[in-house]
């Protein structure tokens, strides 16, 4: 059995709830709150037509843009970060792209090595190889394309020119002849 526990010692009750607050400082007393008068809206979903929605037999999401020609750092797909960078350093300055253990040395110490008979790193592993040959003609054929697209943009501007100095040449006879 427990002790009676003494009056004194339990807590004293919650107290009550607030009253309801009050409609309004203008609101008398057993006048109901004034209604307001609330706007209704409906909204509608109006969908937006791009520019390629005429082509209504494309399904699926619509494929990224592709940009012709390639930029500066554009070397192709598979090529670790700066990769592409590296190797062309070495094709622009007309040097032999080192293999994977011949970075240290210069292109005449790898070759007097090959000469004397040493197997370098790289050369005796056929997947290894083939990747580097990809790799390698990947950047030729970029700087290839470069190279195209330079030439081209050259003969463009001299036909451009040339063009240029017939009308010229062309509009300085007629102005001549009304003189």
């Amino acid at each position: 059995e427990q002790p009676p526990v003494a009056a004194s010692s339990m807590p004293p009750p919650p107290p009550p709830p607030p009253p309801p607050p009050a409609a309004g400082p203008s609101s008398g007393a057993g006048e109901p709150p004034a209604r307001r008068k609330v706007k209704k809206v409906k909204y509608v979903w109006i969908e937006k037509r791009g520019a390629m929605d005429d082509d209504e037999d494309m399904v699926g999401p619509t494929p990224l843009a592709r940009v012709e020609g390639m930029t500066d750092k554009s070397w192709g797909g598979a090529l670790l970060p700066g990769e592409g960078d590296a190797i062309a350093a070495y094709v622009q300055s007309g040097k032999r792209i080192p293999r994977r253990g011949e970075v240290g040395m210069s292109a005449e110490e790898i070759e007097s090595y090959e000469g004397l008979g040493y197997v370098m790193s790289g050369s005796r592993h056929k997947r290894m190889n083939a990747v580097r040959m990809r790799k390698e003609n990947q950047i030729y054929s970029a700087e290839e394309k470069r190279a195209l697209a330079m030439f081209n943009y050259e003969e463009k501007q001299k036909r451009e020119n040339q063009i240029l100095a017939d009308f010229r040449s062309l509009v300085q006879t007629k102005l001549g002849d009304y003189t």
